[in-house]
This record gives C-alpha cells, structure tokens and sequence, in this order.
C-alpha cells in the first residue's frame, strides 16, 4: 500500500493530531502523478502495459549483469499479510504491498523473494491447501484502497511450497482480498474481490471454482460499487461462508469509501445463496469491516465495523454462527483514535486461537483485551517510540504460542503471554529489502553510502556492508536528501507537504536538523513531495516551487524570496492538483531555470526568475514528473510527463533543443509506462525510472532497453549516477535500494593524453570521473591553478590554497587538464566532467 502515516519529524517526538490526518497523502499524490483532474484511471488498461512490460527486452549489452541489492533490510517496508506452514512452524511467508512474496525457513533469521516472476507484486493473501501442505495460493492486488491501489492479476498457485508458481486467472477481480479451500474437496475454492476501484464494475464480489482455480464463476455480487474486502469459512462444515462486504470507489472525481451495503452476509449452501445478516449488528451507512472466527468454537465470530467517520463503530460477536450478534465492549475513551481516523486502511481483529477471550484490534497502534471486551490495554509500544512500526495488517499465532504482526514498517515478533506488562517484548524479524523509497541522495565524501528519503520511514543511510544496520537520520515521510559538495558534514533533507531541514556541524544546531523554509509563506498551497534543489553553480543558492518559484542565497542560513507569480492554472479543481512538481537549472549556464506543475504546464525562465515564459506549447496536457537541464548544451532541456484518460498509457519523454521553444518526443519504443524520473548522462544517453523498472537509450531515444536482467517489475522513483563508483542508483518503491555496472552500459571515457607530461608530478583529485567537481589533495604550498578544455583554452583559473574544491559545474561534460603551478613547479591531473 502507498498510504503513508506522517510520522514524527523526530524518533523521540511525539504525534500531533495533524500527523495522522496526513496518512492519507501520499496516496494522493501518487495517485495524482497518474491522473489529470477529471480524468479516470483505467486500470484494465493498465493490467496490459503491465503485461507488456513483463515481455519487454534486457539491455543487449551484458545483459547477464544483475542489479545489486543495498539494503535497508532494517527498516522495514509494508507488509500486508502472514502464512505460516501448517507442518513447520520456522517456516514463514508473508505478502508485501508492492514487493512480492518472502519466505524465511528458519524462523525469521533469514528470508528470499520467491514471487519475483509474478507480473504484479502486490500480495493480499498467502493460504495453505489443508489437505496438502505443499500447495499453496496467493492472491494479488493491494487490498487497503487508498487513492492508487496496486493491481493485481488474479491469484497464483504453487504446488511446491512456494518455489515455483502458476497464474491460475481471475485477472478480471484486479484486487482479490481473500481465498478460502474447502478443507473436503481442495478443488473447490473461494476469492473475494474488489473489482476495480476506480469505476463500478460487476467482477466485484465472491468467486468460486470447482475446479482447482481453473476457471471462475461470481456466485455472489451485491452492486457495481461494493466488493469483498473480508472471508472466512467454517472448517467443520465448509459449505458455511461468511463475506465483509465494502463500497468503495475512488477516481479522481470522486472518493466512495462508505455506504449503506458495507454489511455481513452467509451462505449456507457452499456459496449458492447468499443472506445479509443483521440480528444485533449495525445499519445505516457504515465503512469497512473485519472478521475473524474462534479456533475453538468456529460458530463464534468477531466483527469490527467502521465508522462513518473512519474510527471504530463497534466491535461485534455471534455465538450461533451469525443468527445473532451482540456488542463486545471496547474503550471508547483510550481507542476513540485507535484508528488514527483512517480506519478504511485496517479492519482487522484477531482472536487468540487458545483463547478467544482474548482478542486484539489492529489499528496505527494494536489493542487488546484479555477478558472479551471488559479491559483493554494498548499491547505494543506506541507508534512514534519507533519500537514497533505504526499501522498492523495481519497478526497470526505459531504453535507455541508466539505472535507474528505485519505492519507498514515490517514483521515483529512478540514470545507469546501477552500482556499489559510486556508490550516491549516485541523484536523485529523481519530483514527484509521492501523500504518504499521516494528518491536517493550521494555524498561526495563518502561515495559508498547512500542517503535515501523513504515513505513511512524518514531520510536513512547505509549500503549493502550496513544493510541490516543503516541509520535513521530524520523522521516523518522522507523525500529529497542533498549534501553539499565543499562542506563536509552539511546536508539537507526533505519531509512531507515542504517540510524542509538542514544539518550544519559547524552551524546552529552543531549537527542536529534546523529549520530550512525561512521565508517560505505558510499558506503557499504545495506538492506533497515539494521539489528543492541546490544550483550546480554554486552550493550556496536553492530553488524551490510551492505554487510559484522561489529562490535563496547564502544557503543554509539565507531566506527564500519568490521569484515567480502563480505559475499553475491557479485552484479549480481544489489545491492539490495545481503545484509546482518539479524544477531545474541549467548546469552549463547558471540562472537558466525550469518549473513543471502537477496540472502540465511548464515554464522557463532565461534571467534567473526575473520573467518567466510558459513553454508547453505542444507538450501532453499531464503531470509533469520530471525536467532535466543537459549537462552539455544550453539550449538542450528534458521533461517527463505521466497521467492516464482510458486506454491512455502513453510513456511521455520529450526534447527540447531550443530552450523549450519547440519538443520532440524521445520516447522511442518504450513500453507504455508511467515514467517517474529521469536522468541525463548525455544528450543521447538518459536513463528513466518507471512504474516497472528502469529503462536507458544511448540513440537519443530512438531505442530503449530495460537495465539488468533480476529486478522484478516494481516502481522506481528516482535514479542518480554514483560517478565515482561508476554505478546507477535506483530508489525503488518496494525493494530498497539497488545499484547497477554503470559502465557495463556506458564505456569508460578515453581520456586524451596530448600536453600531458608523464613526468611530471600528479595532482591529487577525486572524485574522477565527477559530475560537479574535484577535490584536490596535498598542497603544501599556494599555487595558481588553471584548467584547460581539450582545445588548450584556459576555462577557469583560481588561487589554492591547502585542501580545496575545483568546482566544474558550469563546464559541459568533457575531459579538462589541470595544471597547478607552485613555484618553478607544475602538477597536473586530468579530470573527466560526466553529466549529471
């Protein structure tokens, strides 16, 4: 799921009311990257450039080459559901919103993906066969619909325990909640689905097979807008099924998320027929609702119901099997908020299969009760100490009495007895790759770690040496870290709606986050993830877009000015769809900027934000994702754009010559495909990041082919070429971090040797190759510098004095000479200026 809490800005601080009215965010605008207002979403559509993408061809060259996995494995990422071998209880499996299916076989210790070949890697449900545990079925498709749920294509069926899988259909259920097996004839099975979300639609409701998955029918629909979001049967007598019924619809013209069919309902007769039960349980217009059954009495179920409002309505219980419920007691006073008044994304209650007095409800924080409903203790640390993630999807009980939860940070661990005294006792088993990143930062001092801001999970740093142990450096949702190039030690980093901070060792706050959106107007209506960047001419100057550009000197400690008017259609269709969603500079000639918004304009500005000219002229009337200046041509500008009518999947990447005068589309062959960043190595060879992996051209965009041949077809939001290591550095958004060969697709650069003296003493530069500049090393003494082009012309000359940074950053890519004169000697060093 691509719902995100706003956590605390700092580990050890605590929420404010607003943080949890912000979970529904980032949601939002992934789903507003994908659409224009007004615009509807065809996710049928979509199921086929997804199918597309899976047949899309490797790169020709090295094709063999893999994509290495950073880590964190740490921190954790979204977890959906639980399934636990019913013949080995070390033997885990459990779901991931957008990463697949994990196993571990020894209890945790260690785990692999073992569904990376599905072609959606959204995972609702993991059950076992009862009558032969070494079959097993997984059901696809995010099942806590926010704003854009992740599809699925039906359910997957694996005869040896999770090795090998195949698709059994049901493709047109996209989003399949839960499977139920007749424990007395395995062929005949049960799915629930939603449907479609973004558009009524009848493949909503229960689906049953007789003949082992191999094909489907609907025994039970309620209407176009309301699927099923819960299942459960019971095991003595299977032809007993219960269904949680749910009306939901969300496009971007409306959001559908209650109503007056969100209700319980039995079949008595193996899925015939089927009656709504009402006896004690709630009318009128409700939200999402969770069930659960007693393992020792199974005519004993548990409902929680949501309100209207997004909070508990009421916990439910029946004794004889659904004929008659009755109120369970809860705490209105301590879980008035148990739900964080988003109680859409939960509707889960577990009951202890030992005990069914004791029963927990899974909420931001889990709650439980030992004495059915007349105590009730919160029994995990609370969501902001960091202890235990914030969010519970799915708990489960192993046979010796220990408990698994999944949550939106991972799977925990808690030894069993528990009680209002051991809520700590909880311990993180999980090490699994699935953080969601938004995008990546580097540090030129230290070029084998990697700074990644993640949704859910703040702004975090490590590598693949570290990734069980990278560091959690800021709270709240994170997004664009930076580090500047001459100060070792200061960085910034990003939070949700603009949120921006700075880390000065030497400065105010010896070290610790500071403020950084001085002069920043409150009211100014902005992304949730707002675009901030520091000019490649000069560590010292940011630019930043809420609704209109702004821009700062004397960074860190200066204020931000506006430089801009509205540079948005201005509010229509509320204040969400019409930001600023990206910007850029020229890194060849400084006061060159670029703004694009979320309603498709895009703007330029030739005097530094003096005047601005609206170039989108011919450009597709979407969201603009991404601008990239060309780190070789002045005139030469990028710009990305993603949004989806029906059957409208188009890749949208154009160039632009001229400054933004006229665009031609560089899209080439590439598959139909939400494009979320690009990156520029040169005028011919770029590199983009997509809803299905990452893609690179090196004709200019007449061909396209995707990068390594292991990443499973999962969203990557950012990319950034590591230089000194020669690597591609892809944020993905459910596998963590991962680098790729960068000179397995770009050959080294032949660097030119004419005027240079062998003889002669080396200067000591790195990095080298470099994308903005070089540090030079051991100066005992001043010296003149002068660095020379491959033409022999002087382009930069400076004074040096002891350990200094040669900013190239204004200089095209290309190979430069340094010479160093100190005294009657002369030190030279050559340098290659990569792109950006």
């Amino acid at each position: 799921m691509l719902m995100a809490p706003g956590l605390a800005d700092r580990p050890d601080s605590a929420p404010t009311s607003d943080k949890l009215a912000d979970k529904s965010a980032p949601m939002e605008h992934f789903y507003l990257q994908r659409t224009m207002p007004g615009q509807e979403l065809d996710l049928r559509e979509f199921t086929r450039v997804m199918d597309l993408a899976a047949d899309a061809a490797v790169p020709t060259r090295n094709t063999d080459l893999p994509w290495k996995q950073e880590g964190p494995l740490n921190i954790g990422g979204r977890l959906n559901c639980i399934a636990i071998h019913p013949d080995n209880p070390n033997i885990w499996y459990t779901g991931a919103s957008t990463g697949g299916i994990f196993r571990t076989l020894d209890a945790g210790e260690s785990w692999t993906p073992i569904a990376d070949d599905f072609d959606y890697l959204s995972i609702a449900d993991i059950v076992f066969d009862p009558t032969d545990s070494d079959v097993m079925y997984a059901a696809t498709g995010d099942p806590n619909i926010s704003g854009m749920p992740h599809p699925g294509n039906g359910i997957y069926k694996s005869t040896d325990g999770g090795n090998t899988w195949t698709h059994l259909g049901l493709e047109e259920g996209v989003i399949i909640t839960k499977i139920v097996i007749n424990p007395a004839d395995p062929d005949i099975i049960f799915a629930s689905a939603m449907g479609l979300p973004f558009a009524p639609t009848t493949a909503r409701g229960v689906y049953r097979s007789s003949n082992g998955g191999v094909t489907w029918n609907l025994v039970h629909f309620i209407d176009e807008q309301t699927g099923i979001i819960d299942m459960v049967s019971h095991p003595a007598n299977p032809n007993v099924i219960y269904a949680a019924s749910w009306t939901r619809v969300r496009n971007n013209q409306e959001s559908i998320i209650t109503g007056e069919n969100c209700r319980i309902w039995r079949s008595s007769d193996n899925g015939d027929n089927w009656e709504m039960l009402t006896d004690g349980l709630p009318d009128g217009e409700l939200c999402r609702i969770g069930l659960t059954m007693s393992a020792t009495d199974p005519d004993k179920l548990y409902a929680i119901v949501i309100s209207t409002s997004f909070q508990i309505e009421g916990i439910y219980r029946t004794s004889d099997g659904g004929d008659s419920w009755g109120p369970v007691d809860w705490d209105i006073d301590q879980m008035a908020n148990a739900m964080g008044g988003f109680g859409w994304y939960f509707g889960k209650i577990h009951v202890n299969p030992e005990d069914d007095s004791q029963i927990s409800v899974l909420g931001v924080d889990l709650w439980t009760t030992d004495n059915s409903g007349n105590d009730w203790y919160m029994s995990c640390p609370i969501w902001w100490e960091y202890l235990v993630h914030a969010d519970k999807h799915d708990m489960e009980t192993l046979p010796d009495g220990s408990i698994l939860l999944a949550t939106d940070g991972g799977l925990y661990r808690h030894p069993g007895g528990m009680n209002n005294t051991n809520i700590y006792a909880w311990e993180d088993v999980d090490e699994i790759p699935n953080t969601q990143f938004y995008h990546v930062g580097l540090n030129p001092f230290d070029p084998d770690n990697y700074t990644g801001g993640a949704q859910d999970n703040g702004t975090t740093t490590g590598n693949q040496e570290t990734w069980s142990a990278w560091t959690r450096d800021l709270g709240g949702d994170g997004f664009q870290p930076y580090f500047d190039n001459n100060i070792e030690g200061l960085r910034y980093a990003a939070i949700q709606n603009g949120a921006l901070r700075f880390s000065d060792p030497d400065g105010w706050g010896g070290g610790g986050w500071d403020d950084f959106t001085v002069g920043l107007d409150e009211e100014d209506r902005r992304n949730w993830d707002m675009p901030y960047i520091p000019s490649p001419h000069s560590g010292e100057v940011f630019y930043t877009g809420t609704y209109r550009m702004y821009k700062m000197e004397s960074a860190p400690y200066g204020v931000w000015e506006p430089i801009s008017d509205d540079l948005t259609d201005g509010v229509i269709f509320g204040d969400r769809y019409h930001t600023i969603s990206t910007v850029a500079e020229s890194p060849v000639q400084a006061g060159v900027v670029y703004a694009g918004t979320t309603d498709a304009n895009v703007w330029r500005s030739l005097d530094d934000g003096a005047s601005w000219d609206n170039i989108t002229s011919t450009l597709p009337e979407r969201y603009v994702t991404n601008i990239k200046a060309s780190p070789e041509d002045a005139q030469t500008v990028f710009v990305t754009h993603s949004g989806y009518k029906d059957n409208d999947n188009t890749a949208y990447i154009h160039k632009s010559t001229d400054s933004g005068d006229t665009w031609t589309a560089v899209s080439g062959d590439l598959p139909d495909l939400p494009i979320n960043h690009l990156e520029v190595w040169n005028d011919t060879t770029l590199f983009i990041a997509t809803d299905v992996g990452v893609y690179f051209t090196e004709n200019n965009g007449d061909n396209w082919q995707r990068v390594g041949n292991n990443m499973p077809l999962i969203p990557v939001f950012d990319l950034e070429f590591n230089v000194p290591n020669m690597e591609l550095v892809a944020a993905t958004f459910s596998r963590s971090m991962m680098t790729f060969p960068l000179d397995s697709l770009i050959p080294e650069p032949v660097v030119d040797p004419v005027g240079i003296d062998e003889l002669a003493l080396q200067l000591q530069v790195y990095p080298n190759p470099t994308t903005n500049g070089v540090w030079i090393e051991g100066l005992e003494q001043p010296g003149l510098l002068q660095v020379f082009n491959a033409a022999g012309q002087v382009v930069q000359q400076r004074q040096l004095n002891g350990r200094s940074f040669v900013s190239l950053a204004d200089l095209p890519t290309g190979t430069y000479h340094l010479h160093l004169q100190q005294g009657d000697r002369v030190r030279r060093a050559q340098v290659v200026r990569a792109g950006q």
